[in-house]
């Protein structure tokens, strides 16, 4: 998914934003997208389930802000 979204929006790149929230096996984080040097254009929050090896075994994720346009 992370591909495809800078796939289609070349010289933009995913950034954490704030700090991790974790409970048990699920952790909460938010993020954006945005070029190196300018303000985001999409943001969102995601909320990931991670399996006993480590790995992301579900994401769920919410769109807070998105591009001019989308949805309308």
């Amino acid at each position: 998914m992370v591909q495809g979204v800078q796939d289609q929006f070349p010289g933009y790149r995913f950034r954490q934003i704030g700090t991790l929230d974790t409970h048990h096996d699920h952790v909460r984080f938010s993020w954006e997208l945005a070029p190196a040097d300018g303000p985001a254009v999409a943001a969102g929050t995601d909320v990931a389930i991670i399996a006993p090896d480590g790995r992301l075994r579900t994401v769920i994720g919410f769109l807070d802000q998105v591009p001019a346009g989308i949805g309308q």
